[in-house]
């Protein structure tokens, strides 16, 4: 199955040797290595040696530490000659990274570089995962049927979230990948992201298109400074709603702007998808509506019940005998829903939703109800399932 050829059972042993300095070509040789291991995360840092995360355990897998100029040099490769100053200057940066595979074929990998203290002094963290060449098949991935039957509303929005390296952006690519495999789709999807993380070029798509922007690169506001991201999205939101598509993707949803942006199109009927760092339905909606002060608040948060369609939270649990098996809570917004919402005070709605998937009465599961059937599968241990429904309970 595609999950497990994703989220690795464990891990075999073995490091990654090589000889001399820390190259362009030793770093590429190094992420094949790490492909061909299933790591889902390396880490390159200043003065230490390369880990990796393999089958949920982190993992040396150089003998040796990476001297600051070496991880100088991979900025160099990956974002250009002015990566390491951009770093010294207090930014941080979000290029990805392809490379060739022997006998056709790439592999795509999403890239952190971020400045700090390392040992000594100033140094530098990679934070590199893995990309698939093309998303997975969402029926590979366990998903409820109930996220598959709803996953393309005729408008409005949906949000995939979860924490970093929950797999959220994989779910949200392997939903788009089974809507443009359908045989008369006929969709024109727009992408805005930072960076652009799953391709669909090898996606077979009847009668759909994707086009996908890297914002700050490919577009970005006149006159506005690159690292100014606040706004960024915003600007590419009301640039798509100029092009007439059927499907509109941001990346991720992190600021008042974008969110307000994103409900805008929303409103106008199209669909519209995004991301959030957020843990559950409940806190999805909270987070949704903080950034907005008092008198802008009620009549936001009423304009995000009315375009929300569905908000599918994932996280990532040890499986047992190895590897990682992802865990969703998810609750579809239907009429039913939205009347319980509409006449109760704002800040109340996230301990209605909780009620709602406590209830049951809804197309949707709590964190916990998911994990007890993965625990009744034989997937996740008992303590780990007791761990999680505690720490939900106690949800205020």
């Amino acid at each position: 199955m595609a999950e497990e050829s994703t989220f690795s059972r464990g891990y075999s042993g073995g490091i990654f040797e090589f000889d001399g300095r820390m190259g362009e070509d030793t770093f590429d040789e190094m992420l094949l290595w790490c492909s061909r291991n299933k790591a889902s995360e390396i880490t390159v840092q200043s003065d230490l040696p390369v880990i990796a995360e393999i089958g949920g355990k982190i993992i040396k897998i150089t003998s040796r530490s990476i001297k600051v100029p070496e991880v100088e040099g991979v900025v160099r490769y990956i974002y250009g000659e002015n990566g390491p100053a951009e770093i010294k200057s207090g930014f941080d940066l979000d290029p990805s990274h392809e490379i060739k595979v022997s006998g056709g074929g790439r592999l795509r990998f999403r890239v952190n570089i971020t400045g700090g203290r390392s040992i000594g002094g100033d140094g530098i963290q990679l934070s590199i995962r893995t990309l698939p060449e093309i998303p997975l098949d969402i029926r590979d991935l366990g998903v409820e049927q109930d996220i598959i039957d709803n996953f393309r509303p005729q408008k409005g929005m949906v949000l995939v979230t979860g924490p970093t390296g929950s797999g959220k952006s994989t779910l949200l690519s392997s939903g788009i990948r089974m809507i443009l495999e359908q045989e008369d789709a006929n969709e024109k999807m727009v992408e805005f992201s930072k960076p652009i993380e799953f391709v669909y070029d090898k996606v077979e798509m009847p009668s759909s298109t994707v086009f996908q922007s890297e914002v700050g690169s490919h577009l970005r506001p006149r006159g506005g400074s690159s690292h100014d991201e606040e706004g960024e999205f915003g600007y590419c939101v009301r640039n798509a709603l100029r092009r007439k598509p059927t499907i509109i993707l941001i990346g991720e949803s992190r600021d008042k702007a974008t969110i307000q942006a994103s409900v805008e199109a929303a409103l106008t009927g199209h669909v519209l998808y995004s991301t959030m760092h957020t843990i559950g339905v409940a806190e999805t909606l909270r987070r949704a509506v903080m950034p907005f002060p008092g008198d802008e608040r009620r009549a936001m948060a009423i304009d995000i019940l009315d375009t929300l369609r569905m908000v599918v939270t994932q996280i990532l649990l040890p499986r047992e005998g190895g590897g990682m098996v992802g865990c969703r809570e998810y609750l579809v917004f239907d009429d039913d829903v939205r009347r319980r919402l509409i006449d109760i005070d704002v800040d109340d709605w996230p301990k209605e939703i909780r009620k709602i998937l406590e209830e049951g009465n809804c197309k949707g599961s709590s964190m916990a109800d998911s994990a007890r059937k993965l625990l009744d599968k034989g997937e996740i241990s008992e303590e780990r399932y007791r761990y999680l429904s505690n720490r939900h309970e106690g949800d205020d």
